[in-house]
């Protein structure tokens, strides 16, 4: 199961603010005086993963040909080869389990190679470059 992403916030001014757009529309999408458990993150970079989130929905709401982001990073991290291969006891059958991509999970020279590679896969599909669009 695919985690959603975080909501992220920086520190600005002694206020907490939206990271991107993304993280800006999602915090609108909550209920007046909603409690929040932050943590602080380290070394990944947060517009570059905020970028990514921001790619995936943007190329769901233009195509239509999936129906979240959370589906489309599944099939992302399947088509580039991020999920790890057992076999079912009970069934037999091959289960593909799809790796993390977590700030706690990869860093960010992890990140970034995962990121040129889903970006051109998403390219190939949706027929035009989904950074510049």
């Amino acid at each position: 199961m695919t985690k959603v992403p975080k909501i992220q916030v920086e520190l600005r001014d002694g206020k907490l603010m939206p990271v991107s757009q993304h993280d800006a529309e999602r915090l609108s999408d909550c209920k007046s005086r909603q409690l929040f458990n932050l943590s602080l993150t380290g070394t990944r970079s947060n517009p570059h993963h905020n970028l990514y989130w921001s790619i995936l929905k943007t190329a769901c709401e233009s195509t239509g040909m999936w129906p979240t982001s959370k589906h489309l990073h599944h099939e992302l991290k399947l088509v580039c080869g991020y999920y790890k291969t057992t076999i079912s006891p009970l069934t037999l059958s091959i289960v593909r389990h799809v790796d993390s991509t977590d700030f706690s999970a990869m860093t960010q020279a992890e990140f970034m190679i995962y990121f040129e590679l889903a970006i051109s896969k998403l390219s190939e599909a949706v027929g035009y470059d989904p950074i510049t669009r």
